[in-house]
């Protein structure tokens, strides 16, 4: 039998990758996962370990869930969801060490996967509003972005959606978010690679554009910047501090409960030691120490 038709069966769990720029989750539960394929529109079901279990419409994977939920006895998660979501051309991955310690603090978290360069940040915002939709035994969702996880965030909130009726927002840490835009982006946005591997969502990240977007005015959010501490950043392209793509002032946003500088580039900030720590204990204690300063 080759590997193909052992991919095709649908009755056995089958290892993935657990979805990179082409899924979207749409449906989550205790560590399981329904994902969309943005081509074929095609679902399917995987387990906590990125197993595929089934595949072919929602509806066929949600009944497949349920019958393995009932057969395991797949027990509901906490009340307190916390929900992570990457940046552009990003995955799960960012999310790797502040996942196990928010598990370990009592929560039930959640790194998304989504399509990050292959459409805007409003499809993305749609498609976070669908999952949140369909959550069960969720109370309350607190969140952390990196990047331009925190603008899909800022869109996603702008508007009252049906599942603040039933869930209580809870606090929200926003990791290296380019809140006034990024020149850095503004600089490459008419270059052909940036285009190509960026997408469309790439291209709303210039100033003018996150101008466009609301802010977080009456949530409980941190914001969370990398820098080098000295004033003059990690790139000598941006003007001042910054982490190698979003300067310190880009980070700013009114309204922020705490911020803090961690001395790290963009793309490792959010599974720096001091950055994990700091984002587990706001979504805590809503401050950045147990103890307050």
């Amino acid at each position: 039998m080759t590997v193909a038709s052992l991919y095709l069966r649908e009755d056995r769990p089958f290892p993935t990758l657990g979805g990179k720029q082409v899924w979207r989750d749409t449906y989550l539960h205790a560590g399981w996962r329904i994902q969309e394929n943005i081509f074929s529109s095609k679902s399917r079901l995987l387990d906590p370990r990125d197993r595929r279990w089934t595949a072919g419409t929602f509806g066929a994977c949600r009944q497949r869930f349920d019958a393995i939920r009932s057969e395991q006895e797949i027990e509901s998660p906490n009340t307190h969801l916390v929900l992570m979501v990457h940046g552009i051309a990003r995955s799960t991955g960012t999310f790797r060490k502040l996942q196990p310690v928010l598990r370990e603090t009592g929560f039930d978290a959640t790194a998304i996967s989504y399509p990050s360069t292959r459409e805007t940040i409003e499809v993305h915002a749609k498609g976070l509003s669908t999952l949140l939709n369909r959550l069960e035994g969720t109370r309350t969702v607190s969140f952390v972005a990196h990047s331009m996880g925190a603008l899909i965030l800022r869109r996603l909130l702008a508007q009252h959606q049906p599942w603040q009726d039933r869930l209580t927002v809870g606090r929200i840490v926003l990791i290296a978010p380019p809140n006034r835009g990024a020149a850095m982006a503004k600089t490459l946005e008419n270059q052909w690679l940036y285009k190509t591997l960026y997408g469309p969502a790439g291209q709303q990240l210039v100033p003018g554009a996150v101008q466009c977007l609301p802010g977080l005015d009456g949530y409980d959010f941190a914001i969370i910047a990398g820098g080098r501490g000295n004033g003059c950043g990690f790139n000598p392209l941006l003007h001042g501090d910054d982490d190698g793509t979003v300067t310190v002032a880009e980070t700013a946003l009114a309204g922020a409960g705490a911020t803090r500088l961690v001395r790290s580039l963009h793309a490792n900030i959010a599974n720096h030691p001091e950055a994990v720590r700091a984002a587990a204990a706001y979504v805590e204690y809503g401050r950045f120490s147990e103890i307050q300063a």
